[in-house]
């Protein structure tokens, strides 16, 4: 590592494939890895030959990998997300809990209340 750089190489080298995917956390971390690139020969020789594989092998899987799923398959994930959405069932439920306890003599009364909701759908073929 140089004292130009203010990150580490081993440290960008293991966050190189969030960089070239553009993921980083910030846009000045990004920055702050952009100058490493810059700055840094063999930083940017890895990062050249890791984004010319990525790009290769992007490419091969968008050569080979375009079947078309079949229209009935198609047709039936399209009908049963219209059943999701029109026939989703959203049931509420609500439990109350009540304690008594004593404390010299005094009687408290806690109660409590919750409530919850469950979404259910059945998906049967043929729907």
């Amino acid at each position: 590592m140089n004292n130009v750089h203010s990150v580490p190489c081993d440290q960008v080298l293991q966050t190189l494939f969030l960089y070239i995917d553009h993921e980083l956390p910030s846009e000045q971390e990004y920055q702050i890895f952009q100058f490493h690139f810059q700055e840094c020969e063999g930083c940017n020789e890895v990062l050249i030959h890791e984004s010319a594989a990525l790009a290769f092998m992007q490419n091969l899987l968008r050569s080979t990998c375009n079947e078309q799923a079949p229209q009935d398959l198609q047709d039936r994930i399209r009908q049963q997300t219209a059943a999701l959405a029109g026939q989703s069932q959203v049931e509420f439920f609500s439990s109350t809990t009540i304690t008594n306890f004593s404390f010299d003599g005094t009687t408290s009364i806690q109660v409590t209340q919750e409530f919850t909701h469950e979404i259910r759908h059945d998906f049967t073929e043929g729907e």
